[in-house]
């Protein structure tokens, strides 16, 4: 039999493995040589009381050799069914536009379906891409279609590749099983914070496409969406590359940066409505400050992953909230079109850069930029290109936080964004009101943390957080305007991240199925 054992707290200071066994025993009230098997199910940090103890916290699985009386606040572990989808009998033949995490997870769930379609992105396989970034972050030259944004695996591909999410599906499981078996870590299956790394992500779908193309789906690079007929509610063709072609369905899921997209849907008449987001900067302090915050004196204790926040502050109706933290990361140019500059944040699996960032931004929405559909995309790019024109390229501005928030005037030292930085009044980039509010939140979280405020590196702008246009979609998944056209992820408004926009292609991918089932 299998126990479900939840919120087993074992000191940092203690043999996980011994420990854990010999309480899991007392528990169940049990000798240690019945304990046949313990399954880690979850696994977090807990220091909360970091001046006594900083303690890892267990859910776990136990098999006991016979029948034993179930502990009170126990229960049997009842594994979740595994998902498969039914086979599609009908001949159709999709076709899914961009091949981040909601695109491939679409195409994916299809294909086990017995579904052979197509795959289409606009920029490059991940091989060139990684060569395509490197040539941006160390010479600043930029490929518009091949960049931090656009080619194989997506935006996140090179960001931490963090695979948390506030959704609750029972999708999600199969999800995290499908990044194990395509090459991701497995303790994945188990930590309460997930990541794999911009380096292990990128392995993770180049081995995803070979699967697809291996089950017959055609995949094409440096392709694009160019234009699309709509007739009498109906998608009718699309434009790629030059020529018209028809699908029987068409999984949009383009990314939130595919700015020329959104304009060419508007043009069609394919419904679009504003949707809020936020914009700011990100903040780098060392890891260390950062893990002492955290950990107290217990910091740097084996066995402790580089500690993490998260923090938000509520000024009525503005939030300031960290966004996107990337323990032991790195600060990029995340751009994708000549005179825009954009920051993002990134690390590989190891975080083992000794520095720590995260986005700090304020939320914007129709108040500050209109109601018309394409109003926070032309926000976007007044911020970025005014960002660019600082010093006339990719070179980003930067500021010491205590020099941003009038403490002392202190010089930046040390910034590991790439291709460079140099300092620039960070007030003059944004709007007055939103600096004060940024302002005032760096300073609330400077009394959480202590000295947060007064010891960071601020590089600007972070502008790209989440779509600022969503496109809108019925119950059955697809355009309100545009039968045919599935709107999805985190470019069409309904995701944010790597996970919920993998969840919701598989959805799509469901609503697809279950039509011509």
């Amino acid at each position: 039999m299998l126990i479900r054992l939840n919120q087993i707290k074992v000191p940092v200071t203690k043999d996980s493995s011994s420990y854990l066994k010999k309480k899991v025993a007392d528990i169940l009230k049990v000798p240690e040589n019945r304990i046949k098997c313990i399954l880690l199910l979850k696994k977090s940090v807990d220091a909360r009381n970091k001046e006594k103890m900083v303690y890892f916290v267990y859910n776990l699985a136990v098999g006991v050799d016979g029948e034993i009386p179930l502990p009170t606040g126990t229960s049997l572990y009842e594994p979740a069914p595994l998902l498969k989808p039914k086979k599609v009998k009908r001949n159709i033949r999709p076709l899914v536009v961009g091949a981040g995490p909601c695109g491939l997870f679409a195409a994916l769930f299809l294909a086990e379906a017995g579904v052979k379609g197509v795959l289409i992105d606009r920029g490059c396989s991940v091989e060139e891409r990684v060569k395509k970034v490197g040539e941006l972050w160390e010479r600043g030259v930029l490929d518009e279609e091949c960049n931090p944004q656009f080619g194989e695996g997506g935006a996140g591909t090179f960001s931490d590749g963090k695979l948390t999410t506030r959704v609750r599906d029972a999708r999600i499981e199969w999800i995290f099983k499908k990044f194990v078996e395509f090459g991701a870590p497995k303790e994945i299956l188990y930590d309460a914070k997930p990541h794999v790394g911009t380096d292990r992500l990128r392995e993770v779908v180049k081995n995803i496409r070979k699967r697809l193309e291996d089950a017959g789906w055609e995949v094409y690079f440096r392709t694009r969406l160019e234009d699309i007929r709509v007739e009498k509610g109906m998608i009718a063709s699309i434009l790629i590359n030059g020529s018209w072609e028809s699908f029987s369905d068409v999984v949009l899921a383009v990314g939130h940066s595919a700015r020329d997209t959104y304009r060419m849907l508007h043009r069609r008449g394919v419904a679009l409505r504003v949707k809020p987001f936020a914009v700011g900067f990100r903040i780098e302090h060392p890891q260390q400050f950062i893990d002492e915050a955290q950990y107290g004196r217990w910091a740097g204790f084996e066995g402790l992953p580089p500690a993490t926040y998260q923090l938000a502050v509520n000024f009525g109706k503005r939030g300031v909230y960290t966004f996107c933290m990337c323990p032991g990361g790195y600060i990029i140019c995340a751009s994708s079109s000549r005179g825009r500059l954009v920051t993002n944040g990134m690390s590989y699996y190891r975080r083992d850069s000794g520095y720590a960032n995260a986005a700090i931004v304020v939320a914007v929405n129709e108040r500050d930029f209109g109601k018309e559909a394409l109003s926070g995309v032309q926000f976007q790019e007044v911020l970025e290109e005014k960002a660019f024109s600082v010093f006339g390229g990719f070179i980003a501005p930067c500021q010491h936080s205590a020099s941003f928030l009038g403490y002392k005037r202190l010089s930046v030292e040390h910034c590991t964004y790439r291709p460079g930085v140099k300092e620039y009044p960070l007030d003059e980039l944004f709007p007055s009101h939103l600096v004060q509010f940024l302002k005032k939140g760096l300073k609330a979280f400077g009394r959480r943390i202590k000295g947060f405020d007064a010891n960071g590196v601020l590089v600007a702008p972070e502008t790209r957080t989440s779509a600022p246009v969503r496109i809108l979609r019925g119950e059955d998944y697809q355009s309100v305007s545009a039968k045919g056209l599935y709107p999805a992820g985190e470019g069409a408004g309904y995701a944010g991240g790597i996970v919920s926009s993998a969840l919701d292609g598989l959805r799509v991918a469901e609503a697809i199925i279950e039509k011509c089932g």
